[in-house]
């Protein structure tokens, strides 16, 4: 998978055309053969860009800077990227007519080992759902029948006393950088309430019990938006398993709201909108 030659010529002629004052894609380390996101602002930049099975980065996180508000931008943007970016434009954060978006039909992307990551191996949407132009040929990802993920399979088969318990062992390393929310793309309030000192409910000191709840705060504010990009865990210092908790809520809430799935639906607001009357109800009292 590389269309770095094709994504250079959007770019080039976009520029020429005027159509766009940035364009945000990859570049290479200059350290190895892996990739960071590149924000271009002119044609003579162009050449910097890439496309392989190393752009791994989820790029709709750049359209809440400072560096592409109120600007016109070209975007690369993968399946999950795209279902992020159908969120954004859905909760009114980004505006259509200020984006070229070139769509990938992307195979899958690999990690520093060269293995292809795990959600791209349960990915069941990695085509381009939103975009001006496609790369690629259409049908020609492998899709695949929607499943629970794996480590959430496995979980699940534990009593619950010794899943709450791996979780907190597991998450008791998180140093509460944030790292994950700011590298999430529906994460974009300017004042997170988990942030808040001074807040009944959540603090921001630094201790395992106040990291978790955090932690769980987030994944659920997340529930029902998450992508799967992964985006957080690759930012993540602690290199915590944090698609634990959102594949966890995916499960649920793709069992119970009429197997919702994030961003793959222009203008679905989301599972907690819908309703019907053969949704279950054992859990009222």
């Amino acid at each position: 998978m590389n269309y770095t030659n094709q994504i250079q010529e959007i770019a080039a002629k976009l520029f020429a055309e005027g159509k766009i004052d940035v364009f945000v894609g990859y570049r290479m380390n200059g350290f190895d053969d892996n990739q960071v996101p590149v924000l271009i602002t002119g044609p003579q930049d162009v050449s910097k860009l890439v496309f392989t099975d190393k752009s791994v980065f989820n790029l709709v996180n750049y359209l809440k800077t400072d560096h592409t508000r109120k600007k016109r931008v070209g975007l690369v943007v993968k399946g999950c990227d795209s279902r992020a970016l159908n969120l954004m434009l859905t909760e009114k954060q980004v505006k259509r007519e200020n984006l070229y978006v070139v769509g990938i039909c992307c195979e899958g992307v690999v990690d520093d080992a060269g293995q292809k990551m795990q959600n791209c191996l349960e990915c069941i949407v990695p085509e381009a759902v939103v975009y001006d132009e496609l790369l690629g040929t259409a049908g020609k990802a492998e899709t695949r029948a929607y499943k629970v993920n794996v480590d959430i399979a496995a979980l699940a088969e534990k009593p619950l006393t010794e899943r709450a318990a791996y979780f907190e062992e597991v998450f008791e390393n998180c140093i509460r950088c944030n790292a994950c929310r700011h590298s999430c793309p529906l994460c974009y309030c300017a004042k997170c309430c988990i942030d808040q000192e001074t807040a009944a409910l959540y603090n921001g000191a630094n201790t395992t019990s106040a990291a978790f709840h955090a932690l769980m705060t987030w994944s659920l504010h997340l529930a029902g938006r998450c992508v799967d990009c992964r985006n957080c865990e690759k930012a993540c210092p602690s290199h915590l398993p944090l698609h634990l908790l959102h594949k966890q809520n995916e499960s649920v809430i793709y069992e119970n709201f009429q197997e919702h799935l994030a961003g793959v639906i222009p203008d679905d607001r989301g599972a907690f909108y819908k309703y019907s009357l053969k949704d279950p109800d054992d859990f009222i009292m």
